[in-house]
């Protein structure tokens, strides 16, 4: 694996270079999230031959911090791909109301939602309605466990700069209140 391979980024900026990759070709696309034994979120993210790890902490409902890392070989490295593509998919009036309707009913969606997870994802820019289904993300306890093992290194990298990130900038996450 190159050094150029192993360059961490800020969270954001890894998140905002999935999201322009996702809207050029929104097909292919697996995500996995998880906790590490810190629980600290983390979450593979897979396209054709590329693999980002993200490892982060949620400083609140609506900010984190973290770092990731492009494996721009990491199709290679997976045991197994996700068995569903991941992907935006826009409900159009007909999906809305069927839905409502199994709402209203309190009868079980996820028949209906397994057919629209079957449909083709688009990119963000085609996804106008009022109602989307975003997804599917796999949960599992690690993530990284799919990864082969000369690769689990990245995850131990990825967590030591988050903790000396946290302990710099964000030390009540790490320190005890006293």
């Amino acid at each position: 694996m190159s050094e150029a391979d192993e360059r961490m980024w800020p969270v954001d900026k890894v998140k905002r270079e999935i999201a322009r990759l996702y809207d050029k070709d929104p097909l292919g696309w697996s995500v996995l999230v998880g906790r590490d034994s810190r629980n600290f979120s983390q979450v593979l993210v897979s396209h054709g031959q590329k693999v980002w790890i993200l490892k982060e902490e949620w400083l609140n409902p609506y900010k984190s911090v973290g770092f990731g890392i492009r494996l721009d070989d990491g199709g290679e490295l997976l045991k197994s791909p996700a068995p569903q593509q991941y992907g935006l998919r826009p409900l159009n009036r007909r999906q809305i109301e069927e839905l409502a309707g199994l709402m209203e009913r309190e009868e079980d969606p996820r028949e209906f939602l397994m057919k629209v997870l079957k449909s083709k994802p688009v990119p963000s820019k085609d996804a106008r309605s009022p109602l989307i289904v975003q997804g599917p993300i796999m949960a599992t306890s690690n993530p990284l466990t799919i990864l082969s093992e000369s690769h689990r290194e990245l995850d131990i990298k990825l967590r030591e700069q988050l903790e000396k990130l946290l302990l710099r900038k964000y030390p009540q996450t790490v320190v005890p209140y006293i």
